[in-house]
């Protein structure tokens, strides 16, 4: 208790314990001194009494400035107190400030970390090519990207020249780029690459200029997108386009042209059937009334023909069906007929046929029906643009392929017009204005048909001089035609056909039609029953049980021949059904066969075709 009293003395008036001990000393010496004056008035001398009186003076100042000094001491010890609990406090503040600022500056370090790890992931995964270079055009950063859009690793590029990279048309892009950024701080702009293999790579580029904090220009950033494919795909559209355009003229011209080209044919079909009502005409007037007729009819089919072939090629549905036919007579038919178009033309040609292929080899598997309309519209052509000179004819085998070769001295085509000649729709001359009549699809339909046969057409041709046109198809051997017209000779009877005793159905709902077939049925004595309708020919075919055969039309109204032919093999397997139909695609003509026909005559039905097929059905009395 006493130690803890002095130590509380201690500390709140210790300041004042030098002052209070000189004071008890100077009170010590002062009682000492008057004591012994007391005793021995005579020992104090006045010098001393003025010493000690100065010595005590100044001692009392002495104890005087201590004690101020102390209590001033003690004030400023108290403020310093005050102020190292403040700063304390504040080193405290400071402290929880620091870690706070430790805490979020680790996390800002996390977030960088992991926003500097994301933009280099997105930049290293990125498809386009981005690169960066100092402000002397240095290559210092690029992602895969950039290297793999043409082929070449980091070493291999480095290694190169960077001018060998550079399309020699884009030779001027380094420097435009570097003056683009100068004067605007960015660039945009196409440049052209070669790539590892060797071919070059479009690329759309931007380059955008780098500046640090002071504004100082320190480097450039690009990035590349490969726009090859995108180019390509931008010039093959351009190309449709201009193609669409062109098409779209040439259809409109084709159509001017197919009104033009039936009218004509028709108009002299329907004027000369008129001529022939005529009274008191004589007979050779009626004869070259019907030549025209006749003529202008074919004439007529062949462009129907054409136009129905062109939307099989149009649809893919031209088809090749392969028989054993006889090139020496497709190549003779071809001729006769050309040799009556010179000589109704009354055009001064002469016409060589060229015949260096065997006669004990020239039958062959081949599609007949074609492979004469290819060589029927090459010498047409040959014809019709040949004024006047010559038309040359040749065909022979040349190792394993069938070659044909007609040449004409005629007007000859533009070289410029040689690259499009084969295309649908193509003229040389269109309008009005043009010399030649003609669709322009003869030689589109002949160059597709030939390629579908395995073969090639090639043209040749002078303007002014003429035209040479050849193709090749492959040799397809089916032995000799001598052979097989003995055998048709030895077989064939004499004089016209007998079937007397024979009775054949005709079914159309066209009157004009029966009329027709039972008229070219007539010199074969044949007995013709017609019908109108199919639900008509049923009832005939369930009242009549020796009927020998059946021609039937396709198209009719409430049951088609489709159905009239299935209905006709539930009452009868063996009665031969002849199917005569104006459509032509191969698909129809599988379906006439599947459903229970036994043949398929196309329309118009010529009286030769029709005779033929019904032979291969009906014995002869």
């Amino acid at each position: 208790m006493m130690k803890g009293s002095w130590d509380s003395l201690k500390k709140k008036y210790g300041s004042f314990l030098p002052a209070l001990a000189i004071l008890l000393f100077m009170v010590a010496v002062t009682g000492q001194v008057f004591g012994s004056a007391a005793t021995a008035p005579q020992a104090i001398t006045t010098p001393f009494l003025h010493l000690l009186l100065t010595i005590i003076g100044a001692l009392l100042i002495i104890c005087a400035g201590i004690i101020f000094f102390s209590i001033k001491l003690k004030k400023i010890n108290r403020e310093l107190t005050n102020r190292n609990e403040r700063i304390e406090e504040i080193n405290i503040k400071l402290q929880k400030t620091n870690k706070e600022l430790e805490i979020q500056k680790d996390l800002l370090n996390k977030k960088y970390y992991e926003s500097d790890k994301f933009f280099w992931k997105l930049i290293q995964s990125a498809d386009d090519g981005i690169s960066f270079y100092d402000k002397e055009w240095n290559l210092k950063y690029a992602n895969p990207a950039f290297y793999s859009v043409i082929g070449y690793d980091v070493e291999s590029y480095h290694t190169t020249d960077p001018a060998y990279f550079i399309h020699p048309d884009d030779s001027e892009y380094p420097k435009k780029r570097m003056n683009g950024l100068r004067e605007k701080g960015i660039f945009v702009s196409e440049v052209k690459l070669r790539h590892k293999d060797g071919h070059y790579v479009n690329l759309s580029t931007r380059s955008v200029v780098v500046r640090d904090e002071a504004g100082e220009i320190f480097g450039a950033l690009t990035i590349s997108r490969d726009t090859t494919r995108l180019k390509q795909v931008h010039e093959e559209l351009i190309k449709a386009n201009l193609e669409a355009e062109m098409s779209n003229r040439l259809k409109s011209s084709f159509l001017a042209n197919i009104s033009h080209e039936i009218r004509t044919p028709l108009n002299s079909v329907v004027g000369f059937s008129n001529l022939l009502l005529e009274d008191d005409l004589s007979t050779e007037a009626k004869k070259e009334y019907i030549e025209h007729i006749n003529h202008n009819s074919e004439k007529l089919l062949q462009i129907i023909g054409d136009i129905i072939d062109l939307s099989r090629l149009e649809s893919s549905q031209i088809e090749i069906t392969y028989e054993e036919a006889s090139v020496n007579s497709i190549v003779n038919e071809v001729v006769e007929e050309a040799k009556k178009g010179i000589k109704r033309n009354e055009k001064p040609i002469i016409l060589n046929l060229k015949d260096q292929f065997e006669e004990d080899s020239d039958l062959i598997f081949t599609d007949r029906i074609w492979l004469k309309r290819v060589l029927t519209h090459l010498m047409d052509n040959a014809v019709k643009f040949t004024l006047d000179g010559s038309i040359e004819f040749s065909y022979y085998r040349e190792n394993e392929d069938l070659i044909f070769k007609i040449k004409d001295t005629g007007i000859g085509i533009n070289k410029e017009n040689l690259g499009h000649i084969f295309e649908e729709f193509r003229q040389e001359i269109d309008g009005h204005h043009r010399p030649f009549e003609g669709l322009g699809i003869g030689l589109t339909l002949a160059k597709e048909v030939i390629e579908r046969m395995g073969g090639k057409i090639f043209v040749q041709s002078e303007k002014g001089v003429g035209s040479e046109f050849s193709f090749s198809i492959p040799y397809r051997p089916a032995g000799s035609t001598k052979a097989k017209l003995k055998a048709l000779f030895k077989n064939q009877q004499e004089g016209p056909l007998n079937w007397s005793s024979k009775k054949c159905l005709l079914v159309d709902d066209n009157k004009d039609v029966l009329i027709y077939l039972k008229r070219i049925l007539l010199d074969t004595g044949i007995n013709v029953i017609t019908a109108r309708s199919g639900v008509e020919a049923i009832e005939i075919i369930k009242d009549t049980h020796d009927l020998d055969i059946v021609v039937l039309d396709m198209q009719m109204p409430e049951m088609n021949g489709i159905e009239v032919t299935q209905e006709i093999r539930k009452i009868s397997r063996d009665i031969p059904i002849i199917a005569q139909t104006a459509f032509i695609f191969e698909n129809d003509k599988d379906i006439i066969l599947q459903a229970g026909c036994d043949a398929c005559l196309i329309k118009p039905i010529r009286k030769e075709h029709l005779i033929t097929v019904m032979s291969s059905f009906i014995k002869p009395n």
